[in-house]
């Protein structure tokens, strides 16, 4: 059975060709670039959470020395308390659904409960905060809010019943800019729209045709891009030439936790609820 997540959705957008050339042939990458101080502060970050959310105090959290932007960040995050008010909150909660013949692969920073409302949360580390409506229409927001919805009976832990799409939020929460999250709640129709719109990309994502990856456009993603060797073999650029980037959610899950496929009428395999 395939498998995917906003991450490999996220590559195919920007490229077809890095997606078919990384998920498809699965070849290894020709040049290694460096991930970035940013990359890294990210990854120390997220893991700082995970901790405090696990119940470790605040002044028993190991920070770098030498780093004052992550111990900024903490310091926001403390003061803001952005995780306040919830009855439940899991860190790095995996999730799993099956539809459309995909095992969709989902991994929420925090998820936040609130008798029968869920709120997933995560942390995004970028200098700038960025327009909202990107956000809103990003692989990662669609592809969250459609496993809350969908894994919701097994969440809340309340057998198979499901609960109003208006129950589920997404939040994008910047250590940078602690009071402009972007929150984006969702609705009905959205979870119907996600729902056509991953089977529409399970399709896209599916082929086997090299003819049907063809390189991005916009140029600018090559300078950036670890298989840039493959179509620009002539040319590559020095590993430290690496802008930085967020962290992602992981590729490779080792646990499915959920495993839920939507029920279909005869010859259909998407449902409306």
């Amino acid at each position: 059975m395939r498998t995917i997540t906003q991450t490999q959705i996220s590559a195919y957008e920007r490229c077809r060709r890095s997606y078919y050339l990384k998920y498809i042939r699965e070849l290894a990458w020709p040049v290694e670039k460096s991930s970035g101080q940013e990359m890294r502060r990210g990854v120390d970050f997220h893991l700082l959470i995970r901790q405090l959310i696990m119940g470790l105090p605040e002044d028993s959290l190991i920070l770098p020395s030498d780093d004052e932007k992550i111990q900024a960040w903490l310091g926001s995050f403390c003061r803001e308390k952005p995780l306040d008010g919830f009855g439940s909150v899991f860190a790095e909660k995996e999730v799993t659904a099956l539809y459309s013949d995909v095992l969709w692969l989902g991994k929420f920073d925090a998820l936040a409960i609130r008798d029968d409302r869920l709120t997933v949360f995560d942390w995004k580390t970028t200098e700038h905060r960025g327009d909202p409506s990107l956000y809103l229409a990003s692989p990662q927001t669609r592809l969250y809010r459609f496993l809350a919805m969908t894994c919701a009976p097994r969440l809340l832990g309340g057998g198979m019943h499901g609960i109003p799409a208006e129950n589920i939020e997404m939040i994008y929460w910047f250590p940078e800019h602690p009071d402009q999250a972007v929150r984006l709640p969702y609705s009905e129709e959205a979870y119907r729209q996600d729902m056509t719109w991953l089977r529409l990309k399970s399709r896209e994502m599916s082929s086997e045709k090299e003819a049907d990856y063809p390189c991005t456009e916009n140029t600018r993603h090559c300078r950036f891009c670890s298989y840039e060797a493959y179509c620009f073999p002539e040319k590559t650029l020095p590993a430290d030439d690496v802008p930085p980037e967020e962290p992602e959610s992981e590729d490779i899950f080792p646990t499915a936790l959920f495993s839920w496929e939507p029920p279909s009428e005869p010859g259909q395999d998407e449902t409306s609820f």
